[in-house]
């Protein structure tokens, strides 16, 4: 069984920022995890076995093709209590990908899932001590990061490296649903 996770990942100029920051952080307080990570959204995680992903492949394009493209706008930083810190979308953002989330998670309810998310947020450290918390609170204080969402991501864990990487991109096209039956 192969590791994988579904996700939304912002422009190129905004994962590069987002790995500055990562490197920034390093610097101040050693290694810590998720620090070689590229800035994405995860949607879901899931175990599945190479035969089946076919199939899975389809569900996602399928799902991605009636879904449009939109704005991200991340202008705070927060942390959970687990020690994640990380980039926060403002208000309408986060209200847009959460229930673009929410459909995802719905249309995909035959992939058994081991991690699901619905809080949009952009990590720059996980597992982080109270002390590397404030440390990163110190350092980041404003941020100003747009973007637009183009692509679903599917990435799949790569043991050698031991991080996700990217496996294929559905492009989001904004096509209305098929009509299935017909009304008479």
């Amino acid at each position: 069984m192969n590791k994988y996770s579904v996700v939304f990942m912002p422009d190129l100029k905004t994962i590069e920022l987002i790995k500055l920051m990562k490197l920034t952080l390093a610097d101040e307080i050693g290694w810590f995890n998720s620090k070689n990570s590229l800035a994405h959204f995860t949607i879901f995680e899931f175990l599945e076995e190479d035969i089946n992903m076919e199939r899975i492949e389809k569900q996602l394009e399928r799902i991605a093709s009636g879904i449009n493209t939109f704005d991200v706008l991340c202008n705070s930083y927060d942390y959970f209590d687990n020690g994640a810190f990380y980039t926060k979308p403002n208000k309408s953002s986060t209200e847009k990908m959460r229930s673009v989330m929410k459909v995802i998670l719905a249309e995909t309810n035959n992939i058994k899932k081991t991690i699901t998310n619905t809080t949009p947020h952009l990590t720059i450290g996980r597992r982080l001590s109270s002390d590397q918390l404030q440390t990163a609170q110190k350092i980041f204080t404003e941020i100003h990061l747009s973007f637009e969402i183009q692509y679903l991501t599917l990435r799949r864990f790569d043991e050698k490296i031991r991080q996700f990487v990217i496996y294929r991109d559905f492009p989001l096209l904004g096509n209305s649903k098929e009509i299935q039956g017909s009304l008479f």
